[in-house]
């Protein structure tokens, strides 16, 4: 078949995005391509988006603005002549990060600290920039054509709790060693979290009613649960509860974003996992609500937080030219990824980024770790810690282990 053009980090969404974009019923489309089926059903026909150039309204938007820098400052040979490694790493970067929940930042921010030989604060500054403009792009096509599927009551304590950890977090100094031990603990819990998710776990169509749109905490009350087994928290408190979680995982993610130029993206996803560890089944988020809705988290703590390193340190030239050079590819990543990826492919592209964290992993351990007994333990607990309660949790969110959901099948046909 003819070549798919590049895209880019904006495909940071192409699973978040594509996810958005599909219908609820992926998975089951999914065992369909491996039958050999066309994927083509996939993308559903969205009337706000019949004209094609409407998905492209954010890059008709950054083009003009950006051209118009880069020939005022006559850049060009400075910024990709230097830095179109970097333009090149986020296109294969962007196809990784896109089939997963994380943002490009997570792909970004490793190479540019181990091979573009940047500091972690200037990796941490490009992963913010960066993902302030392919991110919202993404965010601005879910809420012009799937704005349904965005949790707003996640969106909104998620962000205003990320705030202070934003603060904290730029004030709160740290060495490039801490911060880069910092990141790969981060990623590679996140990894395992979303490989028991994604990979171990498969929803059982037909044996739960997942909520079909956005609850609020506070609408559990409210429910009919009487056909419920999954009251194990009085619904007085559950509220309250997941509220504070909200709050404690929001903070915790502004933190990591303001160290490392991701993370509230990642404790988004994992919340969503522990609400529906908690809530009856009626009240579960989708996975493409739960998609959908971190994109726009990380897309908004992105911009504060490039706002906030501007507005205060500055961001440095260096960092500016290598996001000079690697916007135009990302702008384009949420678009061409909402057309271009397949269930196939995307399922490909989660293996890679596993590949690519333990990669990262072990090259943490030969480079930065080495002998050092300490962080060798912080790090390994970290990972056992969070293997073990993703395998707790697993069996309590309303998932059943794909060969179950074989079984079941094969006894009702």
């Amino acid at each position: 078949g003819a070549k798919r053009a590049p895209v880019s980090e904006g495909f940071l969404s192409n699973f978040r995005l594509r996810r958005a974009m599909e219908s609820p019923d992926v998975e089951s489309n999914e065992a369909s391509t491996k039958n050999g089926r066309s994927c083509a059903h996939l993308v559903p026909d969205e009337p706000r988006f019949k004209p094609l150039w409407r998905r492209f309204l954010p890059a008709m938007v950054v083009y003009p603005l950006w051209f118009y820098v880069m020939l005022k400052q006559d850049v060009w040979m400075e910024a990709f002549g230097k830095f179109y490694l970097m333009s090149l790493t986020m296109i294969f970067g962007s196809l990784v990060a896109g089939s997963t929940p994380v943002g490009g930042g997570a792909v970004a921010f490793p190479v540019m600290v181990l091979f573009i030989k940047l500091s972690a604060e200037d990796g941490r500054d490009f992963s913010l920039m960066i993902q302030s403009v392919g991110m919202s792009s993404a965010s601005f096509l879910i809420l012009y054509a799937k704005r349904h599927l965005c949790h707003f009551w996640l969106i909104l304590w998620m962000t205003i709790s990320a705030v202070p950890g934003l603060i904290l977090g730029l004030e709160v100094a740290t060495s490039s060693r801490i911060t880069a031990l910092g990141f790969t603990t981060a990623v590679s819990c996140f990894a395992i979290a979303f490989f028991y998710h994604r990979e171990c776990t498969r929803q059982a169509k037909g044996e739960e009613s997942q909520a079909s749109q956005a609850l609020e905490a506070w609408d559990l009350q409210r429910l009919d649960l009487e056909s419920s087994s999954a009251r194990r928290i009085p619904l007085t408190n559950l509220p309250w509860l997941l509220t504070a979680l909200a709050c404690i995982f929001g903070m915790a993610g502004g933190f990591l974003t303001a160290k490392l130029g991701s993370g509230a993206d990642m404790l988004a996803y994992i919340f969503g996992i522990l609400w529906n560890s908690l809530v009856p089944k009626e009240a579960q988020m989708s996975e493409n609500m739960l998609t959908a809705s971190s994109v726009v988290i990380m897309a908004i703590c992105s911009i504060l937080g490039t706002c906030l390193r501007a507005l205060t340190a500055g961001i440095s030239r260096e960092v500016m030219l290598c996001w000079a050079a690697c916007v135009p590819v990302v702008v384009l990543g949420a678009p061409l990824g909402s057309m271009l990826l397949s269930p196939s492919s995307t399922k490909f592209l989660r293996r890679c980024f596993y590949l690519f964290v333990l990669l990262q992993f072990i090259s943490m351990g030969v480079f930065q770790l080495k002998a050092d007994l300490v962080a060798w333990t912080v790090v390994l607990v970290a990972v056992l810690i969070t293997s073990l309660m993703s395998h707790l949790l697993m069996p309590r969110t309303g998932y059943l282990s794909s060969r179950d959901v074989e079984r079941r099948h094969h006894s009702t046909t």
